[in-house]
């Protein structure tokens, strides 16, 4: 007798309008979100963007390509602000996208640590 076990796909998909992308469910990028995306809303939350600063907006669309891009991965930020070329707009977008990651992220089971779940599979054996 086999034992046989259907894999699940390593990616939570996200739509914005027309545009189709994943999140690629790997430990490395689960890591990566958890620690960069905070570090990027922090960031932007810091940056006061005014009509007249040039500056503090090309800080702003920098960040926010990081945050796409370790979200939906290389030339996502791209294609998002050339439908939407307003960066009030991805951000809410970016809010949205890392919320959405993190409650899929949860339902999935990866609420935890790996070591904390492999601690509980482990003491649930004994």
């Amino acid at each position: 007798m086999a034992i046989k076990i259907q894999t699940q796909k390593p990616e939570i998909p996200v739509e914005i309008g027309d545009l189709k992308f994943s999140f690629n469910v790997s430990d490395e990028s689960i890591k990566k979100f958890r620690n960069e995306a905070i570090k990027v809303q922090k960031e932007l939350e810091e940056i006061a963007i005014s009509d007249n600063d040039d500056q503090a907006l090309e800080q702003a669309k920098e960040a926010l390509k990081r945050g796409f891009e370790i979200m939906l991965g290389e030339g996502s930020f791209k294609k998002i602000y050339d439908i939407s070329p307003s960066l009030v707009l991805c951000m809410q977008y970016f809010v949205q996208i890392a919320i959405g990651i993190d409650e899929e992220l949860k339902n999935m089971g990866f609420s935890q640590s790996q070591k904390d779940l492999a601690k509980k599979y482990l003491a649930q054996k004994k």
